[in-house]
């Protein structure tokens, strides 16, 4: 932590080195802390950052907290080498966590310096007990993170998908959709909304004997999930995640059920792949792919629709799709499911004036993705995620 008295910040020039907070708890007591509202907050709350995973994932799960803001989900992100920490505020008289927010610091030359909550993913931001006082833990959290966003020289601070928050400096930008569905009134009342239409599409896909529905079970499971992901991604002209990645979600979630990769194979064959991430109350939709040619064969809709009978039957309240553009394809698609159109409360801080939020479907980035398609296979697999780390989206 840099040492700094109220209304002072470091020396003109100096830059605090942040990395050993990922290696050991450092706290930073609210007296050191600048631009707080709430100044009897002092003695109740310090920030530090948390170095036990196991009271982190039992915190985020106990207050229903999204799959990604999971210990698992920050050592995907770690394989990339990117800094990482997993800041609390934790009450000074029981000890215990009252708001946990993980944090990324994504560099790169070509495409800047962020901060991001969560990385490669919609869905994060703080994490609060209700029974604390929350809005004090929240804004300690979020000031801590605006001191950091300066002494790393970020263009901006993004938490995706987070709650709204009235913070000085925060600003709140809708840019994406989801569609959440209640499962937790059973399979039933989930088909009783799904349009007629997709409900004998999905009729059909089960119905046609060259199609099987399969649950993974195995590493080889992954790695031919793998694959078809690896095509999808190449189809649309976007760079893919390393392998390690998903290894590492599949090493520490599978086993305990918060991770399930299903997949359709035609004939043998995999057409379509998706991965579910489970936690608290909430299954996330994350991962879809598919082989285009077999696209008639409805095993998409097929698949979407086990996914969400498997969250009713296994007690979820919700099942989150992922994130799309209002009136796109995909959007259109996912709404005919049925459930409730969302917008994500992305919540970013900009220290030194805003700037342009990276938008992969922006026109500027059309000319690279035809490039893109039309590299070899092979060469997208090593290059990708090369990439793909660096864009932290």
């Amino acid at each position: 932590m840099p040492q700094t008295t109220a209304g002072t910040g470091p020396a003109s020039g100096e830059r605090t080195d942040w990395s050993h907070l990922d290696r050991r708890c450092v706290t930073a007591e609210r007296t050191e802390m600048t631009m707080l509202d709430a100044p009897q907050a002092t003695e109740r709350y310090t920030v530090e950052t948390c170095t036990d995973s196991d009271e982190w994932n039992q915190f985020v799960e106990h207050n229903d907290g999204p799959a990604y803001n999971h210990w698992a989900w920050s050592d995907a992100v770690a394989s990339y080498g990117h800094p990482r920490w997993h800041l609390v505020a934790r009450d000074n008289e029981t000890d215990e966590i009252a708001a946990a927010l993980p944090i990324y610091h994504v560099e790169s030359r070509l495409f800047g310096s962020k901060l991001l909550s969560p990385a490669f993913a919609e869905r994060g931001g703080i994490v609060i007990d209700e029974t604390a006082q929350a809005e004090t833990a929240k804004r300690l959290l979020l000031e801590q993170t605006k001191r950091m966003a300066a002494e790393l020289d970020a263009e901006y601070v993004s938490l995706r998908g987070a709650q709204a928050t009235d913070a000085a400096d925060f600003s709140v930008k809708n840019r994406y959709v989801t569609f959440q569905v209640s499962t937790d009134q059973g399979s039933d009342a989930v088909w009783d909304d799904i349009r007629d239409s997709r409900q004998r599409q999905i009729r059909q896909a089960d119905d046609n004997d060259a199609l099987q529905f399969k649950v993974a079970d195995s590493l080889a499971d992954l790695e031919t999930y793998y694959q078809l992901y690896l095509e999808t991604m190449h189809r649309h002209g976007s760079p893919a995640h390393s392998f390690e990645f998903f290894r590492t979600l599949w090493d520490q979630l599978h086993e305990p059920g918060h991770l399930r990769l299903s997949l359709i194979l035609h004939e043998g064959s995999p057409i379509n792949g998706m991965i579910d991430l489970s936690l608290g109350s909430t299954v996330y939709q994350w991962g879809v792919v598919n082989e285009y040619e077999h696209r008639d064969l409805n095993g998409g809709s097929l698949l979407l629709w086990k996914s969400l009978e498997r969250a009713a039957e296994d007690g979820f309240d919700t099942y989150e799709f992922g994130r799309t553009r209002e009136g796109s394809g995909v959007y259109l698609f996912k709404k005919s499911f049925g459930g409730t159109k969302t917008w994500y409360d992305d919540v970013h801080y900009f220290p030194n004036g805003e700037v342009a939020l990276p938008d992969p479907e922006a026109e500027k980035y059309e000319r690279a993705k035809e490039i893109w398609k039309r590299l070899p296979l092979s060469v997208t697999r090593i290059v990708g995620p090369q990439v793909r780390k660096q864009l932290g989206i």
